[in-house]
């Protein structure tokens, strides 16, 4: 087998394996990649889950402070009634302790002063009758203070309870929202990683499908590299096998030209060798079986390898001289030159 043939066969193994490099790189990358992708989304949903808890912690310290405001102001309502019904009580029995006294000294006056008792009997009956009508309107102007402070705390207490539910459905709307959201970034991050999923599937099958086969590679376009070694055999199919080689080793000790000549259209060929020697000095040189004449000969000639027929195809062919030391011819000896010159002697 030729160095070129090694050559060949080295330089597709390197590309080969280059090309193996190549995708276990990109598979490589590709593995990373999808790591690196799963970790960082990892991390995002981990910092979302902790916002999420933030902002439920968050709501749920003002809901406790907005109940823990509400259970204050209706303490402070609470007691203040239950002042203003004490001073009311106080006030009521304060007065009526004072009308009982009065009456005992009017009556001790009126003993005492038994003279004067119808004037002042009367005097005291017409003030006693201004006395319960100031103190009956006294009664009325505190009770109706008393229902115009209950309506209006009642008024306030409806309100804030109003507040209290806005503020709750606001609450519920905001985690609602909060919680649609989410829902919403999290199927938008599922949605992202099948995208990349399938489009790094695709990439992975388009790769597997135009990635040489290292079992029986088939190529269509032109294949160079620097060495290629074959252990089986080697078919070329093409029309012209060019060797560029400075020096071609042939380890055959027989080789074979004009194979599959079965025919005898194909025989008239000439068989041989072509070697080119440049422009100069008459071109080339040829050394073939000549077809026509049926014999060996030796041709300088302008004839190239894709002449069939030297002495057909070029016209100028000359037949050159051949310089050996002996020339047998069968069994027979011509001998040497010395020899036929001292036999002509």
């Amino acid at each position: 087998m030729s160095n070129i043939l090694s050559q060949i066969g080295a330089s597709v193994k390197t590309k080969v394996d280059g090309v193996q490099a190549n995708v276990d790189a990109e598979a490589t990358a590709r593995a990373e990649a999808i790591a690196a992708e799963a970790s960082a989304r990892g991390t995002a949903d981990t910092t979302l889950q902790s916002n999420i808890d933030a902002e439920a912690t968050t709501a749920r310290a003002a809901e406790a402070a907005n109940a823990t405001a509400i259970s204050t102001e209706e303490s402070a309502r609470i007691a203040a009634d239950s002042t203003l019904t004490t001073n009311l009580n106080t006030e009521i029995s304060d007065r009526q302790t004072a009308v009982s006294d009065e009456a005992a000294a009017r009556a001790a006056a009126d003993t005492t002063l038994q003279g004067n008792i119808d004037t002042e009997a009367a005097a005291r009956e017409a003030a006693d009758a201004t006395l319960t009508t100031n103190l009956n309107t006294e009664i009325t102007d505190r009770q109706a203070a008393v229902a115009g402070e209950a309506t209006t705390r009642a008024a306030a207490d409806t309100t804030l309870q109003g507040n209290i539910d806005t503020e709750q459905a606001a609450r519920i709307a905001a985690d609602n929202t909060l919680t649609t959201n989410l829902n919403q970034e999290i199927t938008d991050r599922q949605t992202a990683v099948s995208s990349e999923a399938t489009l790094r599937a695709n990439a992975d099958a388009a790769l597997e499908t135009s990635k040489a086969s290292l079992s029986g590679a088939a190529f269509t376009g032109d294949v160079s590299g620097t060495n290629l070694t074959l252990s089986g055999n080697l078919t070329v199919q093409g029309t012209t096998t060019s060797l560029e080689t400075v020096n071609s080793q042939v380890k055959d000790s027989l080789m074979l030209l004009n194979d599959g000549a079965a025919g005898s259209s194909n025989n008239a060929n000439d068989l041989g060798l072509i070697m080119e020697r440049g422009s100069a000095d008459g071109g080339n040189v040829a050394m073939v079986f000549d077809e026509g004449l049926d014999k060996f000969a030796f041709y300088k000639t302008s004839a190239a390898a894709t002449s069939t027929d030297i002495s057909g195809d070029d016209s100028s062919a000359e037949l050159v001289d051949i310089k050996v030391s002996d020339v047998f011819i069968g069994d027979d000896n011509l001998g040497s030159l010395a020899e036929f010159v001292a036999a002509l002697g």
